[in-house]
């Protein structure tokens, strides 16, 4: 999904000339923050469904990984790999 702007490139201006609007076309909307975000500041994040046990991913931003915050995002139901 396109998206129109990446929010960690609008506060980093090194980001912003570096990047451009390059990775535009490939961001998405990070399901934790719910900012909009370039392919170039996002990160994959793996965990396994406690109900099936089945595995499964999601690309989330980088601020958000680093930060642990996707652990967060509905733990009841996931156990993190990573």
């Amino acid at each position: 999904m396109a998206v129109k702007q990446c929010y960690i490139c609008n506060k980093d201006a090194i980001a912003r000339r570096q990047y451009g609007g390059d990775g535009l076309a490939e961001g998405e909307i990070c399901p934790v923050c719910y900012q909009p975000t370039c392919r170039f500041h996002l990160g994959t994040v793996r965990w396994r469904w406690r109900s099936s046990g089945e595995l499964d991913s999601a690309q989330v931003c980088k601020e958000c990984l680093r930060s642990y915050r996707h652990r967060d995002w509905d733990k009841y139901n996931r156990d993190w790999i990573t």
